[in-house]
Formats: structure tokens, sequence, C-alpha cells
């Protein structure tokens, strides 16, 4: 294109259909110099976005279905709110694109290929903050209604999930804070109510159950971005009114009068069973209590994403990790484990563990190890240290659909070769848990019998791994 014909909207609507580019190669699909287009640029005022530096520098169009730039916390250990920076939604075709700009952004945010601040989507450290499994889908159910867009949270475009998390998202998971509006407000005000002793008479025996019925209801308020199909809840907990209170989720079993509710009430049980064998393997997981009130069970779990009273911890999913480093999107926690660790994303000794853990879903017939059930804290810069292990639980075993109980049998498979010597390692804690499962005064009858088969199953294919 001739230099004298070009003008600023032609640059516009380049960068809107093309999204961020080089100002070189723009100098030169124009056939114009760098002044001129510094002049293009200025013309445009504040719908350009500048990325990078120097001769780097590309250039984009701000998304002009947003308001502008939006900004992004992150709340400390200490409960204080800091600033991450701001996100810039960018325009490039029909997709969004988005910038991280910030002075003091955690160098952990923008390694590798996003050292700019650009992201080609949604931010990757942001997509665990997408609500998921039983809360998710209640929330969304609401978010449809008031906001008149699709059920479904996966369904949402970027800019329709920043509207919600701006205005809804005070409690997600990790530690980020999207927004200067409701969302800070309500965490605000949150703090100003632990201050206060609001939850100190918040004990399990006393709320548990109302929370339950209410988690049950369309209306309950989306609580956290905790994923998983098993019905739970979020709240604050204190045993005794002089205590500091702590942040749990809870899990709870339908009515454990009917067959599914038995069998989940023994699912729950194991998965807290689970998670003190874990702790005797030297291997960090959630600390977990068990109840039954009103003829429901519960599992207590302490969030590990919260410090005290309101401080937070960072915090992102492998699926998460995966996405923005590897790509693998599925695959054995293990696998994906090996290449995060072949390209310096986490420690051998997180990559140990990692396969470790693996192995032992493998020897517990955890048949639901997707890469949102195991996670990472996000530190000031990489690598990201694998965080306690959580949902491991004997999920074969688990109600149909339609909730009724299948008689399943437990058929454990040979480890593949790289992954054997962690295997051989859990086979002996893996007995240990089948054991203690078995010998739990809280175990169904049915149960008992199937944790003395996956006894016999795990001797038998051990002798095999053996020969």
């Amino acid at each position: 294109m001739p230099a004298n014909t070009s003008s600023s909207q032609d640059l516009l609507s380049y960068l809107q259909i093309n999204g961020p580019t080089p100002s070189s190669a723009l100098v030169a699909h124009f056939g114009i110099s760098r002044p001129t287009l510094s002049r293009r640029v200025q013309e445009l005022g504040d719908r350009i976005v500048s990325i990078g530096h120097a001769r780097a520098t590309q250039l984009a169009v701000r998304h002009e279905d947003a308001s502008g730039s939006i900004p992004l916390y992150h709340v400390l250990e200490n409960g204080q709110v800091a600033r991450t920076g701001q996100l810039t939604p960018i325009r490039a075709g029909s997709h969004t694109q988005w910038l991280l700009t910030s002075k003091n952004a955690l160098p952990a945010l923008c390694s590798g290929e996003f050292k700019d601040g650009l992201y080609p989507g949604w931010p990757w450290f942001l997509e665990d903050l997408r609500p998921t499994g039983f809360l998710g889908r209640a929330f969304g159910k609401r978010m449809a209604r008031l906001f008149q867009i699709k059920e479904k949270p996966e369904d949402w475009s970027d800019l329709e999930l920043l509207t919600i998390l701006t205005g809804f998202g005070a409690n997600l998971q990790g530690n980020f804070i999207l927004g200067d509006g409701r969302a800070l407000e309500d965490f605000q005000d949150q703090k100003v109510k632990a201050a206060d002793g609001y939850y100190a008479n918040n004990a399990p025996q006393i709320s548990y159950s109302e929370f339950a019925q209410r988690a049950l209801s369309e209306d309950e308020e989306y609580g956290s971005s905790a994923g998983g199909e098993q019905p739970k809840f979020t709240t604050m907990v204190c045993d005794m009114p002089e205590q500091t209170p702590r942040a749990v989720i809870v899990k709870f079993s339908p009515p454990i009068t009917t067959p599914a509710g038995r069998r989940w009430a023994d699912l729950l049980h194991a998965e807290h069973i689970a998670n003190e064998v874990l702790r005797e393997a030297a291997i960090a997981s959630a600390q977990t209590r068990t109840f039954r009130f009103e003829e429901r069970a519960f599992l207590e779990s302490e969030r590990f994403d919260r410090v005290g009273r309101t401080g937070r911890r960072g915090l992102i999913t492998l699926r998460a990790l995966d996405a923005a480093y590897i790509g693998q999107g599925s695959g054995s926690w293990a696998d994906c484990a090996r290449k995060l660790h072949a390209a310096n994303w986490i420690s051998p000794a997180d990559l140990e563990r990692i396969t470790r853990i693996y192995c032992f879903g493998q020897l517990i017939a955890n048949t639901d190890m997707h890469f949102g059930n195991l996670s990472f804290f996000l530190p000031d810069e990489a690598s990201y240290p694998l965080a306690p292990v959580y949902d491991m639980l004997p999920m074969h075993f688990r109600p149909s659909g339609t909730g009724e109980v299948v008689e399943r049998s437990f058929e454990p498979k040979l480890p593949k070769p790289e992954d054997q010597a962690a295997w051989l390692e859990m086979y002996p804690h893996a007995i240990n848990y089948w054991q203690q499962v078995q010998q739990c005064p809280d175990s169904s009858t049915d149960f008992q019998k199937i944790a003395g088969q996956a006894i016999t199953a795990l001797q038998h294919i051990h002798k095999i791994a053996n020969s």
C-alpha cells in the first residue's frame, strides 16, 4: 500500500483483524516510515496498546466491547490486598487476547512465551477461576438468569467471565481478585466480619446440615471455584467461639438411608483415610475430618489456599500449568509431570512426589485423576511447588450418574516401566490404606467387602510385577 494512501483507520482495521503485530511488520505492510506509524498511533489515542520494548514492540487494539483495563489484585498471606497489575482485553479477529501490564508482576505469571505479559486467550493463571463442577453448575444457572447468558460456564466468553468474576469473585480458588468493584468490596466486608467475630458460632454441628440444604438450592451464592461434581459448600468454621476461624471446603453425602447416600458416605470416609495414609508416607495432603449430622456424612477439608483468618496463597491446577507450557491436555499426572520437569517448571523432588501420588491413586482405584485434581502453589517465580493432595479416593466405586450403586470389580493394572519403582514403593501404603478402610467402623459392610477384594487383587498384581 503506498504510504500516502494509508490512514489511521486502515491501521485500526488491520490490527482488529490480525491482533498484536510487530511495528516492523506494520511499517513493511503499509509501506510507511516509523515516524509515520507513530503519527497514526497518536491519532488513534488510547485505542492502541503498545506491547514490549524498542524494536520488539508490538501494537494492538483494545477490545471495543470492554470498558477498559481491569485492575487485578492478589491477597497476601497476611490478608492485605496488593495490586498485581491491570488486564487489557485485546481484539484479535473473532478472538480476545489479554495483556497484563505491571511494574511488579510476579515473574511466575510472565515466564517463557508470556514474558511481555501477552496471553493468546484468557490468562492461564486465571483459568481455574472459571466456575466448574457442582458449585459452578448452580452458579451458572443464577448468572444465566441475571445476565441473559448461557447456563454452562464453559460456554461463557472471556468478557462474560470477566464481568461475572468482577461482580461475584470474592472467594475464588487461590488469591486473585478481579476488578475494583463488588468482588473486592465483598472481600473487604468478609475481613470485617471475620475480625468482628461473625464466624465465632459457626461450628460444624450447628451449621453444616443447614449449609448442605442451602448448597442444594440454585439460589446459593457462588462460594468457590472448587470443582468436582460431589455436592459441597465452602465456609469459615470455628469449633469453639474463642478460636480463629478456618476456611474449609465441605463435601456431603445424600441421606445415608439411601443406597447412593451410603456409598458416598463410604467414599468420604475413604478419602479421609487416604489423606492420613499419604501423610504417613511423607506426602502432604489435605487436613480433613469426617462428621455425621442428620443422616448425612460430611468431609471437612481445610483450605490450603487460605492462611489464618483472611490470608490467602496463590494456587493453580495442573490443568492450567499444562495449558500454559505443555499442552498435553490429558493423560497421566506422571507423564505430564515429567514434561514439566524437563522444561524446569517443577522440581525433581515434586516430579518424584507426583509419580508416587499417581501410582497410589492407581492402587486405590482412583479413576478421577484429571488435571484439575492436582495443584501447585503460585510462587514469585518458577518453579511451581506442589500443593497438598486432595480428592484422592476410590472413585471407581462411586454411584452412577443416575444414583444407582453399580457393582464393579477392581482390576489393578501393571505400571508403566517408568512408573514401576514408584508403584512398588507405594504398594505397601495402598495395602495399608485398604486395610484401614476395611477396619473402619464407619465403612458399610459392602464397602468393607470391596476393601478386602481390593487387597486380594493388589497382592495378585504385585506378585506379577515382581516376577
